[in-house]
């Protein structure tokens, strides 16, 4: 399978990426099957996502995700974020992820979901 010039570019120069300085949340989640890995670091205001940075070790799905998402869910409430789900993980993918893979390309939109249980 060939991965989208965007996953490539993401994968590549990840969006986001490192420390924030005075996290409020600091969300880690791993995947098992694979050994992908993620910290998520944000800040929650008014119950919407103000500001996203991350680390992370994994497939270039996962990167891509994960870099992809943090420059789009900031502004997003939880509502907002689970109307967006699964499938909106897939789509801004390019449509096409191997079922295997699946858990890779979820493995922020998970973390995320869980910044606001904190």
């Amino acid at each position: 399978m060939d991965y989208k010039e965007e996953i490539i570019d993401h994968c590549k120069h990840p969006r986001n990426f490192g420390d924030l300085e005075d996290p409020k949340i600091i969300i880690r989640e791993g995947n098992s099957s694979c050994g992908d890995m993620v910290e998520i670091y944000g800040r929650i205001v008014a119950r919407k996502i103000e500001i996203i940075k991350w680390k992370g070790i994994g497939c270039a799905i996962s990167t891509a995700a994960a870099s992809m998402l943090s420059e789009k869910v900031v502004g997003m409430t939880k509502v907002d974020l689970e109307k967006f789900g699964e499938g909106g993980i897939i789509k801004m993918l390019g449509g096409e992820i191997n079922v295997g893979r699946v858990k890779c390309a979820t493995l922020a939109y998970k973390a995320l979901l869980k910044l606001f249980d904190e």
